[in-house]
């Protein structure tokens, strides 16, 4: 996020904004101004030159009361598009990346960073501009009274700006604090009320509470951390700025009593030095407010950044070798994995005991997680070695992903050209029954607060999806496992009958369906395992 950007993102408004303000500064001194003419006006005994003063007084003090609400609605409707512009880039950055950022970050750097931004940087700006219009149109009327007025207010003034240096590197370093204790207290409720049913059914509520407070804490605490030093930081710019407001009106005194400027130019002068180190004091806490969010502005800099779309140059696979591979995980341990070719069409069964590796090694074949050694090679449709990191291939999670749309969008991912083919993959997955027994059927929306589909008929939504999209080579973890055995006997002959290969991970398979396959590969705890 940047000035320049904010400006840029609709040129004509940010015109408008600094029109609107720029008006602002001066009907707000002049109508100060004026109050000079008025004085001298009543202590010359000149009572309608009085009330005349007073009225352009008035009229002056009510356009800038009608101005500032109006500018407020401008300045916000600019930073509200300029942030929903960063939210789409940030969106599409985390589309195009292939990294499992946690959804609790994401939604921190969507929601709560952006709302820093606009409240730490965005609007200080506008205070600054105000500031410094306020300033300089004050500084233009002063020098018509007397150039000793001016020559004290730059004095002081280098003081009032020298004061929020002292500050400024712990505040900014205090904001980071709080944003990465949010982001943490964000993960562990992510984490722990995800599984608020368990932690029910075991009566664990006392670790709960003990693990959101830990965090909690920790967030409050930097938090209180931070605020305290926006209030020391505050209290030096406060003082800083009554010196310079009761050095100014002290100085006015005097040359007021040695008959240098009148009585009207000594109160407007007081009235305009706070009004000058007023702007000042805004504009240092403000300064500090931006530079604050300096940590923050890089990394959502970073965040924006165009990911090179590398699902442009894959090559779908067809077929696998995999020669001399093995995991090691941070504990020391380390999986060992039999030798196994699958070639084109193949239907494979992935078994083994818990802890056997089988899900790890589909973090291996996905490119999630880099093996302690051997190959994995992927061939396309005429045999031929894919390049690593250029092999597409589906893969169909144990716990199945639906969004709050219909299921048939669901299915057909919101491409309408595959709607052709929708009746024959629900039959194929046996999804038909159980969309009988609603009433919008395939446009039944899912939702996912309730829950309306079960954990199979999520199963099936899924496997719909992937079969509508034909994919030529599947990895499939668990993909029926909450669906009954009937209907998975019905949905593995269907895949079966297909063109795609499949390595496929599953339980309590009966011999019979086992034996459907083309070949099963058996994982033990021991290297050398064979393949069926």
């Amino acid at each position: 996020m940047s000035l320049k950007e904010l400006f840029k993102s609709n040129v004509f408004r940010a015109c408008i904004i600094i029109l609107l303000y720029v008006l602002y500064a001066l009907f707000g001194s002049f109508s100060e101004y004026l109050f000079k003419y008025a004085l001298n006006s009543i202590t010359a005994g000149n009572f309608n030159t009085y009330v005349y003063w007073q009225i352009m007084q008035f009229v002056l003090a009510l356009f800038t009361s009608l101005l500032l609400p109006i500018t407020t609605v401008v300045f916000t409707r600019q930073t509200q598009n300029y942030l929903h512009k960063i939210r789409q880039e940030i969106m599409h950055h985390y589309y195009d990346e292939k990294s499992d950022e946690k959804v609790s970050s994401m939604q921190n750097r969507l929601t709560a960073n952006l709302k820093i931004l606009s409240d730490d940087y965005a609007t200080p700006w506008i205070t600054i501009l105000s500031g410094v219009l306020e300033i300089v149109i004050a500084i233009i009327l002063l020098a018509s009274m007397n150039w000793i007025l001016i020559l004290v207010t730059a004095i002081l003034a280098v003081i009032t700006l020298f004061a929020p240096k002292i500050m400024e590197k712990k505040t900014s370093a205090a904001t980071d604090k709080v944003n990465k204790k949010n982001e943490k207290l964000l993960n562990t409720i992510a984490h722990w009320l995800g599984g608020l049913q368990e932690l029910r059914r075991y009566s664990a509520y006392s670790r709960l509470v003990k693990q959101i407070h830990r965090s909690s804490s920790d967030y409050v605490d930097a938090s209180k951390g931070s605020a305290k030093l926006r209030s020391v930081s505050y209290l030096i710019n406060a003082f800083s700025n009554s010196i310079a407001q009761i050095g100014m009106s002290f100085i006015a005194g005097i040359m007021f009593l040695l008959n240098m400027i009148s009585f009207g130019d000594f109160a407007v002068a007081s009235g305009f030095a706070f009004t000058i180190f007023s702007a000042i004091w805004n504009i240092t806490q403000s300064l500090t407010q931006v530079k604050s969010t300096k940590a923050l502005r890089e990394q959502i800099t970073d965040l924006r950044k165009q990911v090179p779309d590398e699902n442009k140059d894959k090559v779908s696979a067809y077929g696998l070798k995999v020669s001399g591979l093995s995991v090691k995980y941070d504990q020391g341990e380390t999986i060992f994995y039999p030798d196994f070719t699958i070639k084109k069409g193949q239907k494979v069964l992935l078994t083994g005991d818990s802890g056997t590796g089988k899900s790890t090694l589909f973090n291996v074949l996905l490119g999630k997680l880099k093996p302690e050694s051997g190959t994995v090679t992927y061939l396309d449709e005429n045999e031929t070695i894919i390049p690593e990191g250029k092999a597409r291939i589906g893969n169909m999670p144990q716990n199945p992903v639906v969004f709050p749309a219909t299921i048939k969008e669901n299915i057909t991912m919101f491409n309408e050209n595959l709607q052709d083919k929708l009746q024959d993959v629900v039959q194929a997955v046996q999804l038909q029954s159980d969309l009988a027994k609603m009433p919008d059927g395939v446009n039944t929306t899912i939702d996912l607060k309730s829950e309306n589909l079960s954990g199979g008929q999520r199963q099936k939504v899924v496997l719909a999806r992937t079969e509508i999209h034909e994919q030529s080579f599947v990895l499939m973890d668990e993909v029926t496992s909450a669906i009954d055995q009937k209907a998975t006997e019905k949905i593995i002959d269907e895949l079966l009958k297909t063109d795609q290969t499949i390595l496929m991970i599953a339980h309590n398979f009966t011999p019979e369906l086992k034996a459907k396959f083309d070949q099963e590969i058996k994982l033990k705890s021991k290297k050398g395992d064979k393949v069926r």
